[in-house]
């Protein structure tokens, strides 16, 4: 990823396919991170609704000729918060606890931390304005 551009939309293309799935699947998406413990299809709807609203507020930000840096900053922010919240409920034994769901699970917020730095890296780069 070379530019700033790139980072952004491969970010937006990540939530926006996310969201899908949380919205066409949310009680298929509980079962497979947490069989015996699945969250609530209530909440994995609400968090498919927001990462469709931040998808597409990314893909916005990426027609910008220069995003500003507290525009990026509020990208990367929501990416490294994504993987705390994944890597706590790991830890914590909530909602995340099949081994794929883990597996996947750490895979998305190893991802997200990598947009998100991209994100900032790519914004420097380009500069104070």
């Amino acid at each position: 990823m070379n530019t700033l551009k790139s980072a952004l939309r491969a970010n937006a293309a990540s939530c926006i396919v996310f969201s899908l799935i949380l919205l066409l699947k949310p009680s298929e998406v509980a079962v497979f991170l947490g069989r015996d413990t699945p969250a609530p299809d209530t909440l994995l709807l609400v968090l498919g609704a927001v990462l469709m609203g931040n998808g597409l507020h990314l893909v916005w930000a990426s027609l910008m000729p220069r995003p500003s840096k507290h525009l990026v900053l509020y990208f990367s922010a929501g990416d490294f918060i994504w993987a705390i919240a994944s890597i706590s409920l790991v830890l914590l034994g909530v909602w995340i606890t099949t081994a794929a769901g883990i597996i996947v699970s750490m895979l998305v917020s190893v991802m997200v931390v990598v947009f998100g730095l991209l994100q900032m890296v790519k914004r420097k780069e380009m500069g104070n304005c």
